[in-house]
């Protein structure tokens, strides 16, 4: 398993609307095989953690390579040469 961390500074103002986002974006997530799940924390410092959990890379893969990802994430693509804003740790 694969379970990456996402960690978002946003201003305490729109720190709802951002929940709001990735809950509005969680049901579209659930159609990529290999998607287990994701949850929404708030940080002591403010900020916003979103954890998902994939069955492996390729299942990540093939959602950050997706014409949905590149909605949820204002139409940024992930692809050869750009870093991904994420922590992945992979459990046995």
């Amino acid at each position: 398993m694969l379970v990456i961390v996402n960690k978002i500074q946003v201003p305490a103002e729109h720190r709802q609307m951002a929940l709001m986002g990735f809950e509005k974006a969680m049901p579209g997530m659930k159609q990529f095989k290999g998607f287990l799940g994701m949850e929404l924390w708030t940080a002591e410092d403010g900020n916003v953690l979103a954890v998902s959990r994939w069955e492996s890379e390729a299942a990540l893969a093939e959602y950050t390579n997706s014409e949905l990802f590149k909605q949820h994430h204002g139409g940024i693509a992930s692809g050869p040469g750009q870093s991904n804003a994420y922590e992945a740790k992979v459990l046995a």
